[in-house]
């Protein structure tokens, strides 16, 4: 098998989101999944997560927004936050008593 071969194979482990090559890195380099970038005025969106090959245990995934990481937790409170705002900047819902 060559060198090349050997750095577009995917780990058995590797989340199918990654776009990351493996193989071509040593170490805690290669652990390391990252998700096609969504742009969103100018700001980059990506998914991430490291899994050891050895032991697989998994840090995350994560939400990065930018040069923040979320946890999906707190990606998902993100979202309905903002849901709301534009639901209420549409006027798309009431207040008590209106």
């Amino acid at each position: 098998m060559t060198s090349t071969q050997l750095a577009t194979q995917r780990p058995a482990h590797c989340p199918a989101w990654c776009v990351q090559r493996h193989g071509i890195r040593q170490g805690e380099d290669d652990a390391i999944h990252v998700s096609g970038e969504l742009l969103v005025r100018g700001t980059s969106l990506r998914l991430c997560t490291t899994i050891d090959p050895v032991t697989l245990q998994s840090d995350g995934p994560y939400v990065l927004v930018g040069g923040e990481e979320y946890s999906l937790h707190e990606a998902d409170a993100l979202i309905d936050a903002l849901t709301q705002l534009v639901d209420e900047g549409f006027g798309l819902t009431r207040r008590a008593g209106a």
